[in-house]
């Protein structure tokens, strides 16, 4: 088991909350049984189906989980978010906002390489998000591949512009962007 998913299972463990508990729980039981579905549904999964799909599990069941790990991550606590989030990414991964969920707790809790991943996913999924370009921008820029996240934070702002809504997201991107610029003239 991955060792954030491992800390993970043992603050779950001694969380008074049941609901946060069994739910974590529950997802990382979930966790460890994907290489057995992934072989068991390759066709079915080739065809597009998700393993929620194959697995015909509820989907309010992956909707609980992602309200979750998103109220989870709304009180700072990514830890416990990620194993609810990787779930609900691995599970029903045709919603990029489940691997946006993902990245971010990765990212939150360090593992800008890991995140990487996810937020790539998210942005296949939906290349007209913002957020998720301007995330693969900052992963990229903390493992050093500063060409790439450039590209990443420009595709950002022309993604944001026009979007009142998005001004800050646009500002930062900027932001970033002109610090990528300066660090990488010769």
């Amino acid at each position: 088991m991955n060792p954030l998913l491992h800390q993970a299972a043992m603050s779950a463990f001694h969380n008074p909350d049941a609901q946060i508990r069994e739910g974590v729980l529950q997802a990382l039981e979930l966790l460890e049984q994907v290489p057995q579905h992934l072989e068991r549904w390759q066709s079915s999964l080739v065809q597009n189906q998700s393993l929620a799909q194959c697995l015909q599990i509820d989907p309010e069941q992956i909707a609980e989980s992602r309200w979750l790990a998103t109220k989870l991550c709304d009180d700072g606590d990514f830890l416990l978010a990620l194993p609810l989030a990787m779930y609900c990414a691995s599970y029903a991964s045709d919603h990029p906002e489940h691997s946006f969920l993902a990245g971010a707790c990765l990212q939150r809790l360090g593992q800008p390489a890991l995140a990487l991943h996810f937020y790539r996913v998210a942005l296949q999924l939906n290349e007209a998000d913002p957020a998720s370009a301007y995330r693969l921008g900052e992963c990229l820029e903390a493992v050093g591949q500063l060409e790439e996240a450039s590209h990443l934070y420009n595709w950002a702002i022309e993604l944001a512009r026009g979007d009142f809504a998005l001004r800050a997201l646009q500002d930062r991107a900027s932001e970033r962007l002109a610090q990528l610029v300066t660090a990488l003239r010769p």
